[in-house]
């Protein structure tokens, strides 16, 4: 016999020792393996072979449709933190380190600011912090310190915020060794204090790590002939262990190795702990009050998704983010992705909830983002530091429509706000804030956000626009519809871009297409699409501009073939304009830290300036231009369109975008004629 095959006889012997021994102790609330299906999977990873690790979940603080999945890259090409929206759509990456297993809390005292914290573990041994910019969801690293000697290669991650005292802890383990560090963030930078260390008796193996913020306790999954340990969080905790879960060679109910823990927290105490066998491809759960066992699900292929095998880190949220996980969401590592490079799969609670029998519980009244938030954790003594305002959606510059929406943020969480339209006085308000029934006139939106210290901004974040009858005596006016866009993280020959929502016949579509160098030929451009410019100067990025006037049938998509390459690209759609009113400008340049466009120079009043512009970088922001917004941004290809209505006809003067780092840029800038009114 082999040992694969004795292996395979031992484990098929434990499982049924395992239910054995399960019949005669607490029933299991469903003996069956419930099976449930994803509903969304991330772009894959950017490093090859073993590369994704583990995932965290960041809840936006004030729209969380707009919140992330955090994901780790461990490969040594990948290296790195990988963000992503609720899509699965890459939107951030920082090729940081062999990031391994990473933890998100709220609140954190840094400075004078309250932010959400990212701690890692690399690889590299060492601890990373990064705090979260609400604003455009990116990362900003904030701090970094080597655990000690005795953890060779940081693996297993975990925060811990005390209920007690109101501070912030580090948990890191490898190879049964364990450490707490107490976290300080008082100037401005994250650093560590060793306030416990042990070493988890067994099998050496230790990964998984997840700390109950509200019960106080640390939970390690041990691999191997191992399970699941409980601890007290508390730095003056006894270091013994109670061990609450065995793999089924001890005659306990998961199979080795046990990778990723996670909490779904529910009220009064209610909730699980979840823990994901590696070894049988399955999800296992159990009460978060006695850790009893209450089962097992499994992800198999489904909506077009491959199914979740070798799974590695995992987590869950209770909380509602909208869109397809209105009751939460569970989300998981799989090892063997069916485009090759690893990535994560997203799970709604409720599916998994209802798979049960009986059902687990559905409870979204625990809010993660009120994690340090109490009086236990009151603002920072002296915070003085009024909160910066962020306007992050609304109208274009110039629209027919009589309704207007806006989304804003705070640079701190749990800011309140007051809003203001045309000079009213200030009233309380939330994002998004709505407003219909507008006069054709000119407009302004204020907001102002107050911190939990009670500091106010005191420079509004504001917005200006137009809403116009549609006809302005020199021209019709031309109005952004609806944009659509789309990005290859992995090189193909092929991008699709999806049909914008609502297209008629006689709008004109703009697009623009930005490779991590390669081409476009001309007979990889679909039918009926006009150039409107090809900027292929510099090696990375090369950038293209196309324009349609839509027929009665237009396609669900657009596809252009490209050589084999990293590729995004975005359709605007505009009513009321005829096509091109000049030539289209175009401009390219070293690493710098903006890029100017030349100018056009319009021929008729009330002209759409479009322009596109890409940097060779998938993380770095973008800023538009003055008198232009943002109409398609995309992240893992990162470059934007922005748009925006030229009064008066002549020279639009050259148009600069504004970098958050040094790159390689690329762009074009067009003006769009209204049609007659």
């Amino acid at each position: 016999m082999t040992l694969k095959s004795r292996l395979a006889a031992a484990l098929t012997v434990g499982g049924l020792l395992s239910g054995l021994l399960a019949g005669l102790g607490a029933p299991a609330a469903n003996a069956a393996v419930a099976q449930v299906n994803a509903t969304v999977e991330t772009a894959p990873m950017h490093g090859t072979g073993d590369a994704a690790d583990d995932a965290a979940i960041w809840i936006h603080p004030t729209d969380p449709s707009k919140s992330t999945i955090i994901g780790t890259d461990k490969s040594t090409d990948g290296h790195g933190l990988v963000v992503y929206d609720l899509s699965g759509r890459e939107l951030f990456y920082y090729p940081d380190g062999r990031m391994n297993n990473v933890d998100v809390r709220y609140n954190f005292p840094l400075g004078s600011s309250r932010v959400g914290l990212v701690g890692v573990s690399n690889r590299v041994r060492s601890l990373d912090f990064y705090k979260v910019n609400e604003a455009d969801r990116s990362l900003t690293k904030v701090g970094s310190f080597a655990p000690t000697s005795n953890i060779a290669t940081p693996r297993g991650f975990s925060f811990y915020h005390s209920p007690d005292t109101g501070k912030y802890f580090a948990y890191v383990t490898d190879v049964g060794k364990v450490e707490q560090w107490e976290l300080d963030g008082s100037t401005g930078s994250v650093t560590g204090k060793l306030v416990r260390s042990w070493t988890v008796s067994g099998p050496a193996h230790t990964e998984g790590l997840v700390a109950d913020d509200e019960m106080k306790r640390l939970y390690i999954a041990q691999e191997d002939i191992g399970g699941i340990w409980r601890y007290g969080a508390e730095p003056g905790d006894s270091t013994a262990g109670t061990k609450v879960v065995s793999t089924t060679e001890n005659g306990g109910d998961i199979v080795q190795d046990i990778k990723g823990i996670s909490i779904y927290y529910g009220s009064g105490g209610a909730g699980y702990l979840l823990a994901a066998s590696q070894g049988s491809n399955r999800f296992h759960v159990y009460s978060r009050d006695d850790n009893r066992p209450l089962g097992a699900f499994a992800i198999p292929a489904g909506n077009g998704i491959d199914a979740v095998t070798g799974m590695d880190g995992i987590d869950v949220t209770n909380f509602g983010v909208g869109g397809p996980f209105p009751q939460g969401f569970f989300v998981t590592q799989d090892t063997s992705n069916d485009t090759g490079k690893q990535n994560f799969k997203l799970v709604p609670w409720q599916s998994i909830a209802a798979a049960y029998v009986p059902a687990l519980l559905v409870d979204a009244a625990y809010d993660p983002r009120k994690v340090g938030a109490g009086t236990s954790t009151p603002p920072p003594p002296g915070d003085t530091t009024p909160p910066e305002t962020t306007i992050t959606s609304g109208p274009p510059a110039t629209t027919t429509s009589t309704s207007a929406s806006f989304a804003f943020t705070s640079s701190e969480a749990n800011s309140t706000f007051q809003c203001s339209l045309d000079g009213a006085a200030r009233t309380a308000c939330t994002s998004p804030q709505t407003y219909s029934g507008l006069a054709v006139a000119s407009h302004n939106f204020s907001v102002w956000a107050t911190d939990a210290a009670g500091n106010t901004d005191a420079t509004a974040a504001t917005q200006a626009w137009s809403v116009t009858s549609g006809n302005t005596g020199g021209g019709g006016t031309i109005v952004r519809e609806s944009v659509s866009q789309a990005v290859n993280t992995t090189a193909t020959t092929t991008l699709r871009i999806p049909k914008p929502a609502n297209v008629a016949q006689g709008d004109l579509l703009v697009s623009c297409v930005s490779l991590t160098g390669g081409t476009i030929a001309t007979s990889g451009v679909p039918a009926g699409w006009t150039v409107l410019a090809s900027v292929t100067n510099i090696a990375n990025p090369k950038v293209y501009g196309y324009y349609k006037v839509a027929t009665g049938t237009e396609p669900a998509d657009y596809a252009w073939t490209t050589s084999s390459t990293t590729s995004g690209g975005g359709i605007a759609r505009y009513s009321g304009a005829s096509g091109p009113d000049t030539a289209a400008t175009s401009g390219s340049g070293a690493a710098a830290s903006s890029g100017s466009i030349p100018a056009v120079a319009t021929t008729a009043a009330n002209a759409m300036l479009v322009g596109c512009m890409s940097v060779n970088s998938s993380s770095v922001t973008l800023t538009s231009p003055a008198g232009m917004s943002q109409a398609v941004e995309t992240g893992a290809r990162r470059f934007e369109v922005a748009d925006g209505i030229q009064a008066a006809a002549g020279p639009s003067g050259a148009k600069t975008w504004n970098f958050s780092a040094a790159r390689e840029w690329a762009g074009w800038l067009v003006a769009l004629r209204p049609k007659a009114p």
